[in-house]
């Protein structure tokens, strides 16, 4: 990942000088081919607002449902992402989609981040807190499978198993959720995060780093409340995105 990560980075700076140079010798070039060429070095980000449609997840006691709270969230953290990098959304409305649809999404736009949102539920009323998961095979389990997936994924002329993909990021998405943990302790106050590691179907195609954060527990009527609490989605979207760019400055 690092040897990947280090030859990107020189060959996009080599890009830039040649562009920059380009431009100071041809004063022609007008404002618009410049907003293109920063355009397309913008980090790309995927965020998957958890459920959708029929499918609505977790209920709280005053009936919030984790769909809609993790579509705002999801609008919350674009808002924080959109002015330094190119945000893409799974959903942007109130329609359901397929596991395998979410990660195809990112893959096909070959970005940099995948993010999945979600909540926590539970029988358990005081069960609580926010969890980050990164992708990891639990040991001697045989890979849990979904029809709808792809047998393959082309990583340029090689073929990779789908139930594959994930692992080679496994090492960045650990970093990933750790670099999120810590600016969520730092700043929320109504939980505290931590960091597991999981074999979500949803994390398990993507061919990035990719992590599934549940941002609280909506069945907990404390945090039922607070993930209905504008100001609290807007100090957690602010904590996450701090956490993201702590992140890519680890790989420039």
């Amino acid at each position: 990942m690092s040897t990947h990560c280090e030859q990107f980075g020189l060959k996009t700076v080599r890009w830039i000088f040649m562009v920059i140079a380009m431009m100071l010798a041809t004063p022609s070039v007008d404002a618009e081919a410049k907003t293109f060429f920063f355009k397309e070095i913008k980090k790309i980000v995927v965020l998957d607002p958890g459920h959708g449609g029929h499918d609505t997840g977790a209920e709280g006691p005053d009936k919030s449902q984790e769909k809609n709270v993790t579509l705002k969230m999801a609008a919350a953290l674009a808002t924080e992402l959109k002015n330094v990098h190119q945000v893409e959304l799974t959903r942007t409305g109130d329609y359901g989609l397929d596991i395998p649809g979410r990660t195809n999404m990112a893959n096909h736009l070959e970005a940099d981040l995948f993010i999945s949102i979600h909540t926590g539920g539970s029988f358990l009323h005081n069960a609580g807190g926010i969890i980050i998961f990164y992708f990891k095979e639990f040991p001697g389990q045989s890979p849990a499978s979904d029809s709808k997936a792809p047998e393959s994924f082309e990583d340029g002329d090689v073929k990779i198993p789908w139930d594959k993909i994930q692992s080679k990021h496994v090492g960045s998405s650990n970093i990933l959720a750790k670099s999120i943990q810590t600016r969520i302790n730092e700043a929320m106050k109504f939980s505290k995060c931590k960091v597991q590691s999981a074999p979500l179907l949803v994390l398990r195609g993507a061919d990035m780093p990719a992590v599934l954060i549940e941002i609280g527990y909506l069945t907990n009527p404390a945090e039922e409340r607070a993930l209905n609490d504008p100001g609290e989605i807007v100090q957690l979207a602010a904590a996450i995105s701090t956490g993201i760019e702590d992140f890519f400055s680890k790989f420039e």
